[in-house]
């Protein structure tokens, strides 16, 4: 996997949190594109071919990250793109609300680089996977 380069859309509403996320994927096959809100999130979805995983902030101001995901599903591109939503609330309702809407999977912040890489590439080998089976 180490020669394909991915994409990545990393949104929040942190500034600091999406420069963690930049330093943390920094010399990694994986390139960053980020929004700042839920709306430049949606806009940046609808114009940017090929993203490969989206990164989503649960708790933003604009748009709420579970809506934010449920409204990229509901991109003909992006429907199968692995969302993995990030959160600073690890409780069970949270959780359900996020895969109701369509995320992958979900990582309590704060997240260490070993773990966001692992749970990157852990999410792309299994979209490949379903890709590349029957199963579809």
């Amino acid at each position: 996997m180490a020669s394909k380069s991915f994409t990545v859309l990393a949104v929040d509403d942190e500034e600091e949190a999406l420069t963690l996320i930049r330093l943390m994927l920094q010399n990694t096959p994986f390139r960053i594109i980020t929004a700042s809100s839920g709306q430049e999130a949606l806009n940046i979805a609808q114009s940017t071919p090929n993203i490969d995983i989206v990164l989503l902030d649960i708790m933003m101001p604009d748009i709420s990250g579970v809506t934010v995901c449920g409204r990229l599903r509901a991109i003909q591109q992006l429907r199968h793109v692995p969302i993995v939503m990030l959160t600073a609330l690890d409780d069970y309702a949270t959780r359900r609300k996020a895969i109701q809407a369509g995320a992958t999977d979900l990582m309590t912040k704060p997240v260490s680089k070993q773990e966001l890489v692992a749970k990157l590439y852990g999410v792309i080998a299994e979209q490949q996977a379903r890709a590349s089976s029957d199963w579809g």
